[in-house]
């Protein structure tokens, strides 16, 4: 499996927790962002998902940080991004973080 195909498996995971487990949602939106986040449309992709999660959930405080990082997605078109950063509120938008085991190899 290839990167692009992991984010949209990640983003089938995500769509197939929603209604059962919305933490479990949003940990696949989290490590679709992830995978995606190099990439313009992937990454505004992934900021899009995470804004619907967050309308569906009512979760306003994580409704207004996606309306914020969405703009922030245009930095994939000039290699601006933190590497693992998971893309939502938990963690600042520029905070780079450890990128899950799993999908190192996938960002080689």
């Amino acid at each position: 499996m290839n990167r692009e195909q992991a984010f949209w498996q990640e983003y089938q995971f995500s769509r197939d927790q929603r209604g059962l487990d919305p933490a479990a949602e949003l940990r696949h939106l989290e490590r679709a962002h992830i995978l995606g986040q190099r990439y313009f449309r992937e990454h505004l992709r992934s900021h899009v998902w995470m804004l619907a999660w967050a309308w569906r959930q009512r979760d306003w405080a994580e409704g207004l940080a996606q309306v914020l990082r969405i703009p922030g997605s245009l930095g994939s078109l000039v290699g601006l991004f933190p590497l693992g950063n998971p893309g939502t509120r938990r963690v600042g938008p520029l905070t780079p973080q450890a990128v899950p085991e799993d999908l190192q190899a996938l960002l080689k």
